[in-house]
């Protein structure tokens, strides 16, 4: 046992090796993972005459849902041109030109990838490091906010589940 100012005392016993160095950008793909799968149970739950209910700007699970993978593009690029991915901002949509489910999944799929390929290039040492854009953040402000405004909506699209009669997404 070691006394208490000891340095020794906090450490452990494990060896490091090559994997500490990705231990943060591991656990964050797989939270990210996690969110995308609750996001992909909650679209493929509603029916076509569910999906484009809603006012705008984003009431409505098809809205919800684009508006959510739109700004998890464009945290990975920085392009604000994907807001208009479907032909225009979600928010100047009509419900009819609220692009299908069938359209937003495969969506879905390409956020998916380029957010945990995004999460890859930054590495664990990126998320010390200030971040280009706004050096007020370090990278890990900026990941952490991404995951925010993922969960924040994924839950939105859940309360529309319930409100449709629709079990919500099984939490992950």
């Amino acid at each position: 046992m070691y006394d208490i100012g000891d340095p020794r005392r906090c450490q452990n016993d494990f060896k490091r090796d090559e994997r500490d160095k990705k231990v943060l950008t591991d656990a964050l793909k797989r939270q990210f993972n996690n969110a995308f799968d609750v996001l992909e149970a909650a679209i493929r739950s509603f029916g076509p005459d569910q999906w484009r209910c809603g006012s705008s700007p984003y009431n409505g699970p098809g809205r919800a849902a684009v508006h959510v993978l739109q700004c998890a593009e464009f945290y990975t690029c920085g392009d604000s041109k994907v807001q208009a991915r479907f032909g225009k901002p979600v928010w100047q949509m009509s419900d009819g030109e609220v692009p299908l489910k069938e359209q937003v999944l495969p969506y879905l799929t390409k956020a998916r990838q380029e957010t945990l390929a995004w999460i890859d290039s930054i590495g664990d040492a990126g998320l010390a490091a200030p971040w280009p854009a706004d050096s007020s953040v370090d990278g890990l402000d900026r990941v952490a906010y991404a995951l925010r405004h993922l969960q924040h909506h994924t839950g939105e699209i859940c309360a529309y589940q319930k409100q449709a009669g629709l079990e919500p997404a099984p939490w992950k």
